[in-house]
């Protein structure tokens, strides 16, 4: 279930972590709030950076009480380093996902 108050808006709020790295294993389902995301994808929004949910989304979820996801988000304590093998597999375009 998102929330509890039937005005609630179940997508997340844009917003910048500015003391921890953001990092989202994602399990299974259908996911709210990103667009193109598949299962066993992993996300990550180093610190200071804004994020929040695709264009659309937050629209889309008005209504909305429950999910049919699965994913596990990591706020870190200290800054994360890329290895070469993670630099390999990044999505070169993944900014632009959020383009309309």
């Amino acid at each position: 279930m998102y929330d509890y108050h039937p005005l609630a808006i179940p997508a997340p709020y844009n917003h910048s972590n500015i003391d921890s790295d953001e990092v989202l294993y994602y399990v299974d389902g259908d996911f709210m709030s990103r667009k193109h995301v598949e299962r066993g994808m992993i996300t990550l929004h180093p610190g200071g950076i804004p994020h929040g949910p695709h264009p659309g989304t937050v629209e889309k979820s008005i209504g909305a009480t429950e999910t049919r996801e699965l994913a596990v988000m990591v706020d870190t304590f200290r800054p994360l380093l890329m290895t070469e093998y993670a630099a390999g597999i990044e999505d070169p375009d993944y900014y632009k996902s959020w383009l309309g």
